[in-house]
């Protein structure tokens, strides 16, 4: 052996540090708009700084030059999302719906997508509009390439509409789309043409800030970025910047005038918006709703993140078995009982992390070693996450006492 001696092997992964993961990538699209300096119509180009799209050309004068709202979404997502990396794509209102789909497939790594309309007009079939952007994740869904929540604007713009008038969107089947419904009161006065709009940058930033498993109405986040760390909680509110003073509806109602009950309308239909809890300061999302029933396990916009999540996961570890060979127990015929749990332990291997992050509260991977593999059938594995609990609300019963017992 010569003269090593004592010989000390380097190990890594004592730290339990992980690599950054891609959970908070987005995607905005930008209706109404027109090329900039630095980046072409339809051309999806990665920023990871609001100074990066200012370079492109998407600054402040963009948006006054061309009455539309672009910058302000862009630097919203970088205010609610410091860390975040989001691609921006200018729209001429002629990307399809196959240009998205091409768009998304070209980086597996963005998960959200929001789309901003930058239109005056009411859509005449809004459900039909929603369906159109289900559509796009189910195909993709069909080639394997998850997108968890594609947000769109809402489409009452008329100031007197009745909040009971609003259509119901649990009346919809579209798992993944989020329907935003709020703005900031200051940014829709500065021009006529913003009258309408809906703060989906600043929502597709509040999911790109927190983990897949977080309601996008939490009033705090598990890992705040490092300036805000220490604080009680991560409201849309920046005095500082005179960002979310207050808050409204997409047709301008503010939501402190809301009655309770029409506030509990909103929820129940399923609408994204933003407003105060009474005493309490800062502006808040209301949840996370998708447009589909109450009963769905996917009526959550966190319990999509986290089963796309999940599920790519246990997609990306398995995938290098497929084709390969699985033995047989020799005397009944049936799968190797070793072979069928190595499988079942890749996965739940892949899926410990989640569990480690508080993503999710627990999981469990079984193969059955009863069934047969023929040519065309697949290897059958079932999987289940066990899913947090949100707290919607917290109900307290507080009394006074002369002692305590």
């Amino acid at each position: 052996m010569g003269f090593k001696g004592t010989v000390v092997n380097r190990l890594n992964g004592g730290l339990g540090r992980t690599n950054p993961t891609a959970d908070g990538v987005c995607l905005l699209i930008i209706g109404g708009a027109i090329a900039a300096t630095g980046l072409a119509l339809k051309t999806a180009v990665e920023f990871l700084t609001i100074e990066n799209a200012e370079a492109a050309g998407i600054d402040p004068s963009y948006d006054d030059t061309n009455s539309i709202l672009a910058h302000h979404h862009i630097d919203e997502f970088f205010r609610v999302s410091p860390n975040g990396n989001l691609f921006v794509v200018l729209d001429d209102d002629t990307l399809t719906g196959a240009d998205i789909q091409a768009i998304l497939k070209a980086d597996s790594s963005i998960k959200n997508v929001g789309i901003v309309r930058n239109d005056a007009v009411v859509l005449v079939d809004f459900s039909a509009y929603i369906a159109e952007q289900q559509a796009i994740v189910t195909a993709l869904r069909s080639e394997n390439r998850n997108v968890s929540t594609i947000l769109i604007e809402g489409n009452v713009y008329a100031a007197a509409t009745l909040v009971a008038a609003y259509d119901d969107l649990r009346e919809e089947t579209a798992d993944n789309i989020g329907v935003v419904i709020t703005q900031d009161p200051a940014i829709a006065g500065i021009k006529a043409a913003y009258k309408n709009y809906a703060a989906v940058g600043a929502a597709l930033g509040g999911i790109s800030v927190r983990g897949v498993h977080e309601n996008l109405g939490s009033v705090d986040i598990q890992n705040k970025p490092q300036e805000f760390k220490g604080l009680r909680d991560y409201p849309l509110t920046n005095k500082v910047r005179g960002r979310w003073l207050d808050a409204a509806l997409q047709n301008g109602v503010l939501f402190s005038t809301l009655t309770a009950t029409e506030i509990a309308a909103l929820n129940a239909k399923a609408y994204i918006f933003a407003g105060a809890y009474n005493g309490y300061a800062g502006i808040f999302f209301s949840d996370s709703h998708t447009a589909t029933e109450a009963a769905s396990d996917y009526s959550r916009i966190e319990n999509n993140r986290t089963w796309d999540k999940g599920a790519d996961l246990i997609r990306n570890t398995l995938l290098p078995r497929v084709k390969s060979n699985l033995q047989k127990d020799p005397e009944s015929g049936l799968i190797n009982a070793g072979e069928a749990g190595e499988l079942e332990e890749l996965a739940r291997v892949a899926l410990r992390p989640m569990v480690a992050a508080g993503e999710i509260s627990g999981m469990q991977v079984y193969i059955d070693t009863a069934q047969a593999l023929l040519n065309d059938t697949p290897l059958q594995v079932k999987a289940q996450l066990v899913k947090n609990n949100i707290i919607h609300e917290i109900t307290v019963d507080l009394g006074l006492t002369n002692k305590i017992s």
